[in-house]
């Protein structure tokens, strides 16, 4: 079984952590392997904001509800941040296919126009979009912490305009997801339920 399937296969979510500080080098890997995941004409529109500092860390928790404070026992707090200015990497993007001759300024133009056009549909869009374009690395990062020995668990139950306000993001930002992350406490490895593979799968 290769690393991968091992790390699938035992996955779960982590919401009791060892008070013992996640390892610097441990993260940055973290980081560089998050950093692949697929997104939309690889725009990238998101980023991740680890809150570290006990105040940073009070931020993330006064905007949970009760069901989740346990939140504030984790090591650090990581929030995905997704931009709605979808084309914010745009030009790094385009210039690094232009470089690699992989398209000519007339193709970069049309994908300029046409991830403008897209930032400027209707809000409906947008939210659809960027869920899709920051579930995918969201996934990555929590696998990625697996891989490190982190535990992780997506919290979405906060809110929302009030880790805005408070992390001072950008108007067109949107906190997607709290990260809660640290090392498992050994008694949190049950894993819950799970329907079989053959139940969820339909090949027409």
């Amino acid at each position: 079984m290769s690393r991968v399937e091992d790390e699938l296969e035992n996955w779960t979510s982590v919401k009791k952590f060892k008070d013992k500080e996640v390892e610097e080098q441990e993260l940055q890997r973290v980081f560089e392997l998050t950093t692949k995941a697929p997104t939309a004409f690889n725009l990238q529109p998101y980023r991740f904001i680890v809150l570290d500092s006990d105040e940073a860390i009070k931020k993330a928790v006064e905007s949970v509800p009760p069901v989740n404070k346990w939140i504030s026992h984790a090591e650090k707090i990581v929030v995905l941040v997704g931009d709605e200015e979808i084309d914010v990497n745009a030009d790094r993007v385009l210039d690094h296919k232009l470089d690699e001759d992989r398209i000519d300024e007339e193709k970069a133009e049309n994908l300029r126009q046409m991830y403008e056009d897209y930032k400027n549909r209707d809000e409906v869009f947008m939210t659809g979009w960027l869920t899709r374009n920051t579930i995918i690395p969201a996934t990555f990062f929590m696998l990625a912490c697996r891989t490190q020995g982190i535990g992780s668990c997506p919290v979405r139950g906060f809110d929302q305009d009030q880790v805005s306000e408070k992390l001072d993001l950008k108007e067109s930002e949107r906190p997607i997801l709290l990260l809660p992350i640290g090392y498992p406490k050994e008694d949190d490895e049950e894993r819950n339920w799970r329907r079989d593979g053959e139940e969820i799968f339909e090949v027409i």
